[in-house]
């Protein structure tokens, strides 16, 4: 029973009606058979005594898998190729192409049909593996700047799936549709500055785009996890004057979710949730042990932090909870994460 501002939801003068029922008893038993085959193969072309070959790596494999379950045998081949170019031995560039498979789980072959104003489950046994071709090609350069290491990496991506279970996010709860409804796509760019600003530290730089769509009845729409741009820094710096205190900075900035009213269907969910904004800041202090060399059991370290998680207390939408009036009419009240807190932690390296 759905209640709203004192009414029964749906509204009967002369009886009371459930918004929602379920029931359901069901039992699976199966056999699952798996095997895979992988190599990795490496040679070298051309160089000589002034010039550095060519360095090449290949990675191949093949997995296959039958269930009893669905009947279905998935074989899955796929392939990654490195090259360090002669000339400059900074660079690699990454090639990689496959196919791959993702069995379904009880949620997902779990099908939900209503009859009588009651939602009654039974278990598709003719469902199948969701499958998606990925073909992605990445770059990595090593470099020195300020005579600290630095790596810079760019990947783009592209995977065109079908089969696909599509699901509704309904506050924190995952309902899948149970059938193989759906195919899309996935495409996107991660690039990624990576390095030393502070010697013995670790600092990044990330920003990502990417689109994700599915086709359901015709219809075109953005997947639950379209996200569609992304900026994340990690900063971390020593005191002046002192490498036992440690200061480490951290900045989100990322698009909003899709999302829409629960029991309407993917198609009418064309809303999308605020940007997500986060900082967080910490100090640490290294009460003991030595800040050179590596530590051990015998030299252990010992460092006391302290944190500001969500420093300015920004209130970021997890999931939203639906009202519905007498009138059947829905509204959309956010569920807020977590705000500011304040954490205390003791590390002890070995």
């Amino acid at each position: 029973m759905r209640d709203s501002s004192g009414y029964s939801i749906p509204h009967s003068s002369d009886r009371l009606d459930l918004i929602y029922s379920l029931r359901s008893k069901n039992s699976i038993s199966s056999q699952r058979i798996e095997t895979y085959v992988q190599d990795t193969y490496r040679w070298q072309t051309g160089g000589d005594d002034e010039q550095q070959p060519t360095l090449w790596t290949l990675n191949y494999g093949v997995r296959m898998s039958h269930w009893s379950y669905n009947k279905e045998t998935i074989v899955s081949p796929r392939l990654s190729l490195a090259v360090i170019p002669a000339r400059n031995q900074d660079m690699t560039f990454r090639l990689a192409t496959g196919v791959y498979y993702q069995a379904p789980f009880y949620k997902e072959l779990r099908d939900t049909s209503y009859v009588n104003g009651r939602t009654l489950v039974t278990l598709n046994q003719h469902i199948k593996s969701q499958r998606s071709i990925h073909f992605v090609g990445a770059f990595d350069y090593k470099f020195r700047m300020a005579e600290r290491p630095f790596r810079f990496s760019a990947e783009a991506y592209y995977k065109w799936m079908d089969n696909l279970v599509p699901y509704n996010v309904q506050n924190m709860k995952i309902v899948y549709y149970g059938e193989n409804l759906a195919k899309g796509h996935v495409m996107g760019l991660d690039l990624k500055l990576y390095g030393e600003f502070v010697p013995g530290t670790d600092s990044w730089l990330t920003f990502s785009l990417m689109s994700t769509r599915q086709k359901i009845n015709g219809i075109s729409i953005p997947m639950p996890t379209d996200q569609r741009w992304a900026v994340n820094f990690h900063f971390t710096d020593y005191f002046p004057g002192t490498d036992r205190w440690k200061m480490t900075l951290k900045l989100a900035f990322a698009d909003g979710l899709p999302f829409g009213a629960p029991h309407r269907g993917l198609e009418y969910q064309q809303f999308r949730a605020p940007a997500y904004k986060r900082a967080d800041i910490g100090l640490s202090y290294l009460a003991f042990g030595k800040t050179d060399g590596r530590p051990s059991f015998r030299q252990p370290r010992v460092w006391l932090g302290i944190d500001g998680l969500n420093i300015f207390g920004i209130s970021n939408v997890n999931s939203y909870y639906w009202v519905t009036d007498v009138t059947n009419q829905q509204y959309a009240v956010p569920n807020y994460l977590t705000g500011r807190q304040i954490n205390g932690k003791v590390t002890v390296e070995f």
